[in-house]
């Protein structure tokens, strides 16, 4: 196996926020022989960034923005560039090419976590689930007349009692067009699992997608303003910025289809959960579920935790900030470096795209 340096030079690149780099940092422990230096990139200029690549034998991208040929003719010793995450359409692929500089995506199994929680969420407040859980709860008499039986009858080819409370606003996903609010790799995974449900797909993000991309995932653009105006399902997956606090207010609630559903899976502090209390009492909203709060763990006089627990009809499902948990663990980042490592070590790259 040919080496090519006693000690690698990692750049990584990632938007988030300090904590999310430091678990990243942390990962970089378990692979010995690899100096890893991470910069946040909506803080990095683009000179900046040409200097760190300079000497750099590997770069590892997140959600970073373009890498574009300038970047690529600048990291004389790249070998690979390696994408966090699904999509590589602001990598210079054919730039790669011709320096020689190996291009590889590796999705990302907690984004896919949170896609499918995405996915649960969604279906469980068009389904209606947590004020169908006190229909089980109550007695048969309290269902009043009609075909379905007062008492419980054992169940047979024609004997059965469906649909015993008369339930009329249980939703489904057919036909629907549901907005995602922040289209990064969850949006994506989530709109890769969303397509065969028969649902239009809008989105909106501060950088509009490639028309390719777009047609790739099935996802069509809007402003802000619209989507929140078009869609029968508004998810919400928009990053914690000083400009994102509280974004998701009482006024753009407003602005949202009259008895739409509302599912928030991005950072806290976005979503004003007050707000979205007030309209689901009000019928301004069918539905509600987060996964992320303004405090966590959730205070007790959370708004929409003092709703669910007074109100067993509140058609809320709330969860514990668990989105990204998975079967392979607690860390997400485990298998960060092992495609890279591979790599300089002269393997051949996993997910190659160029």
């Amino acid at each position: 196996m040919k080496i090519y340096s006693t000690m690698f030079k990692i750049l990584y690149l990632c938007p988030l926020g300090l904590q999310h780099r430091e678990w990243r940092l942390a990962a970089a422990a378990h692979e010995p022989g690899m100096n890893v230096v991470i910069r946040r990139s909506t803080e990095t200029t683009h000179d900046e960034l040409l200097e760190l690549v300079r000497d750099a034998d590997a770069l590892i991208t997140e959600r970073t923005g373009e890498i574009d040929r300038a970047v690529i003719a600048a990291g004389v010793k790249l070998k690979l560039i390696h994408r966090h995450g699904s999509l590589a359409h602001d990598i210079d692929l054919a730039a790669a090419r011709e320096y020689g500089v190996s291009v590889s995506v590796q999705p990302i199994r907690g984004t896919i976590a949170v896609a499918e929680n995405v996915m649960l969420q969604t279906l469980a407040v068009l389904r209606r689930a947590m004020p169908l859980q006190a229909v089980l709860r109550a007695a048969p008499e309290s269902f009043g007349t009609g075909p379905a039986p007062h008492a419980p009858r054992r169940t047979s080819e024609d004997v059965f009692a469906f649909n015993w409370s008369r339930q009329t606003r249980v939703g489904l996903l057919l036909n629907k067009t549901v907005g995602i609010l922040g289209f990064g790799e969850i949006g994506a995974e989530l709109a890769r699992r969303l397509r065969g449900w028969g649902c239009s797909l809008l989105y909106s993000k501060r950088r509009r997608l490639p028309e390719s991309v777009e047609a790739e995932l099935g996802v069509s653009y809007r402003e802000q303003e619209s989507l929140l105006a078009e869609s029968d399902v508004v998810v919400c997956l928009l990053p914690y910025f000083a400009e994102t606090d509280m974004w998701l207010n009482a006024a753009r609630i407003a602005r949202m289809k009259p008895g739409a559903w509302l599912v928030g899976a991005g950072s806290g502090s976005v979503i004003d959960e007050a707000a979205v209390a007030a309209a689901l009492r009000s019928g301004a909203l069918a539905g509600a579920s987060l996964d992320t709060y303004e405090w966590e763990p959730i205070t007790p006089d959370n708004a929409l935790l003092a709703l669910a627990n007074s109100d067993s009809s509140a058609n809320v499902f709330l969860l514990p900030h668990i989105g990204s948990c998975n079967d392979a663990g607690s860390s997400q980042f485990e298998d960060l470096y092992g495609n890279v490592w591979s790599v300089l070590n002269g393997g051949k790259p996993a997910w190659r795209v160029a």
